[in-house]
């Protein structure tokens, strides 16, 4: 592991853009450079809600959710183009994590309320804020590399009903351009993406029989023509991971 560390350290200096990654093997970091600086969320933001739901409310999966219109968002998901709306909590949360549906995720805050959810994750973790619905306007989304992972790591722990949604959720996750786009097929994969304009993150769990790898990238980027290098390097950084 040591040399592909040095291997990522020299990948990683190519970058222009702010930028920050953590790397635990075995739930113990052993890498980590910036993974205390706070970046817009993206996406990555739901899995603090997920983790809200497991710790809080993880007896409410089977609870109905019936949409309004005022509900329903733009940007990521296939909510807004389907005429369904009755959902289980189950199935919004499978929605949120496996193609980031933003209506799902704001149904889900309606549900359990922003400010509750905030609550937790500030109790519990720094350099965290649940500030806002997703594709709506007020406070920023932030958190940072190494709380994200913190989050990732107790929502993937434990062999509870939450979990396993959660995990059949990330494992089939739709985002697959970055962390996981050469991942060994050794390994099994569960990841979260999350992008605006100005942000590429991932983070990612490579797991088999004798090896279990964290990973978390944050960018946050000015100039659009840094976009493919920033894809292509997470890309990289996860194929040096799992050969």
């Amino acid at each position: 592991m040591i040399d592909k560390i040095e291997r990522i350290k020299s990948l990683i200096k190519q970058a222009s853009w702010k930028q920050a990654i953590i790397i635990r093997q075995d739930q113990k970091t052993i890498f980590e450079e910036n993974s205390h600086v706070e970046f817009k969320s993206a996406s990555l933001i739901k899995l603090g809600i997920a983790l809200y739901i497991k710790c809080q409310r993880p007896d409410t999966l089977d609870d109905v959710v019936i949409l309004k219109p005022n509900q329903i968002v733009g940007g990521a998901g296939v909510i807004n183009r389907l005429s369904i709306k009755r959902y289980k909590i189950r199935d919004l949360i499978d929605l949120m994590l496996c193609l980031s549906d933003n209506t799902a995720t704001n149904a889900l805050l309606d549900y359990y309320g922003l400010e509750k959810i905030n609550a937790f994750l500030q109790e519990n973790f720094d350099q965290v804020q649940l500030g806002r619905y997703l594709m709506k306007l007020g406070p920023e989304n932030l958190v940072s590399c190494v709380t994200i992972m913190d989050i990732f790591e107790q929502l993937l722990a434990g062999d509870d009903c939450v979990t396993a949604l959660v995990k059949n959720a990330l494992k089939y996750q739709q985002v697959r351009n970055k962390l996981v786009a050469y991942v060994n097929p050794k390994y099994t994969s569960f990841n979260k993406t999350g992008e605006l304009i100005d942000i590429q993150h991932d983070i990612a769990r490579f797991e088999n029989k004798d090896d279990l790898i964290d990973c978390c990238v944050m960018n946050s980027y000015d100039d659009i023509a840094n976009y493919e290098q920033i894809i292509e390097m997470m890309a990289q950084i996860g194929k040096i991971l799992t050969n």
